[in-house]
């Protein structure tokens, strides 16, 4: 067995100061201190894995128990940048509004006038995984991952309450983390989204440990409730509004060409 010259001269200085020189005793006394000195580095190491798995939360939802890490120190993080116009808008839009979030899940609403019946919307996270649901006034929205290139949308005649030109507008913006208990966007998409659940809770859209999307976008309580239940952490993300007066719509309309033979 080894000794440090610490562990040596720790010995030494109690030998010589109970008047002992002796050699064996020198070295029992070294070993003595380097059992206490392990027992002290094992006993603190005991104290950080317990504080970790007792600073485990669980949250209980309906028959299920989902387990979160530790509650994280929630730090600003710069937002994603937006472009400057949306070029897939005909012709291309200018950024009229924006608002953006430096933490998930945060909704953000943000306010603009309308300068067609076509105004775009572009969605950018740090995280290309995290959920992003936009709702907007009278109930319409949308669900999907905020992906690499960031979420895009657009309005269009036939989408646009009435009025649509007169008044200043708004839309709702969620943006969840990527492990947010949520259902695949094909599950609950038919006439019954619980059709198929075995433990269902229709209050708050949840299924067999998730929440399904439909509900998420048109029940104001279950998308409250997830997020209640979803701890805050660094995550940053930007939202864009952009139109122009004489933007169209970026869908061409379908069309037949006829071509005519001559005949004779």
């Amino acid at each position: 067995m080894s000794y440090t010259e610490e562990q040596l001269r720790a010995a030494l200085a109690e030998s010589v100061a109970s008047g002992s020189p002796d050699v064996q005793q020198i070295v029992r006394r070294g070993r003595r201190i380097k059992r206490r000195r392990r027992a002290g580095f094992t006993l603190a190491g005991l104290g950080a894995a317990a504080t970790v798995f007792l600073g485990v939360q669980g949250v209980r939802v309906g028959t299920a128990h989902v387990a979160e890490q530790p509650p994280a120190r929630v730090t600003a993080s710069a937002a994603p940048s937006l472009p400057p116009e949306d070029t897939r808008a005909v012709p291309p839009a200018p950024l009229i509004a924006s608002q953006s979030s430096a933490t998930m899940p945060s909704v953000k609403t943000v306010k603009f006038r309308p300068l067609s019946f076509f105004t775009s919307y572009t969605i950018v996270c740090t995280d290309p995984e995290a959920w992003v649901i936009i709702r907007r006034e009278g109930g319409g929205g949308g669900m999907r991952r905020c992906g690499q290139k960031g979420a895009s949308s657009h309005s269009s005649k036939e989408s646009v309450p009435s009025g649509w030109l007169e008044r200043t507008q708004q839309i709702e913006v969620w943006v969840l983390p990527a492990d947010t208990p949520i259902h695949d966007p094909r599950r609950g998409a038919g006439s019954d989204p619980y059709a198929g659940c075995t433990v269902a809770r229709k209050d708050v859209g949840w299924c067999d440990g998730k929440y399904l999307q439909i509900p998420l976008v048109r029940q104001p309580g279950a998308l409250k409730k997830l997020v209640e239940e979803t701890r805050s952490r660094p995550g940053a993300w930007v939202v864009g509004v952009y139109d122009r007066a004489d933007a169209t719509d970026p869908i061409p309309t379908a069309t037949t060409t006829v071509t005519l033979k001559p005949t004779g």
